[in-house]
């Protein structure tokens, strides 16, 4: 790698670490905003699932199941920021090809996979919790999947194979390095 291509490497990497530092500092400001202005209630679960037939009342047990389901996403959002983080720092600082570095590549993707997945299975459970109360045979099992879920699936799965590649390339490098 020349120093120009390290160079370019390091100036972008400084970039997407401020990036991903204001991301993990506006994630949690911005949820705790959405529930100081009223936008992530009750009503704006209505709101959400109006296709749906859902009972008088959803109870604050529903509600709060409903709330611990969706911060599972958001926890892993979280998480993926904070690896992408982490990769952007080793970058700023020149260490590119290392096991570290693919360490939290692997890491990223993985979570980006679970992401998905868990967006498939969140918004079945969530379906299921809010009209749980209805009458039998108006309660809704939907499995649904979105071109969302599945982009973080397959790009997950992308990024760890480019992971595992990266971990042997180290691997590799650190080898040649012995030998000079």
């Amino acid at each position: 790698m020349t120093n120009r291509d390290l160079n370019h490497i390091i100036s972008l990497a400084r970039l997407l670490h401020l990036a991903s530092t204001i991301g993990l500092i506006f994630l949690p400001v911005a949820i705790g905003l959405a529930f100081v202005i009223g936008e992530a209630g009750i009503d704006d679960l209505r709101e959400t699932y109006a296709e749906h037939t859902l009972p008088e009342v959803i109870g604050t047990g529903s509600y709060i199941s409903i709330l611990v389901i969706q911060s599972v996403g958001l926890l892993l959002t979280f998480y993926v920021l904070w690896q992408m983080r982490g990769l952007f720092a080793y970058y700023k600082s020149g260490e590119t090809l290392t096991a570290r570095c693919a360490g939290q590549i692997l890491r990223i993707g993985k979570a980006l996979v679970a992401i998905g997945v868990i967006g498939i299975l969140s918004n079945t459970l969530i379906v299921l919790i809010l009209t749980w109360g209805n009458p039998a045979g108006q309660r809704v099992l939907l499995v649904s999947f979105n071109d969302g879920n599945v982009g973080f699936i397959l790009a997950g799965g992308l990024i760890v194979v480019i992971g595992w590649v990266m971990r042997e390339a180290a691997l590799v490098a650190e080898e040649n390095r012995g030998f000079i």
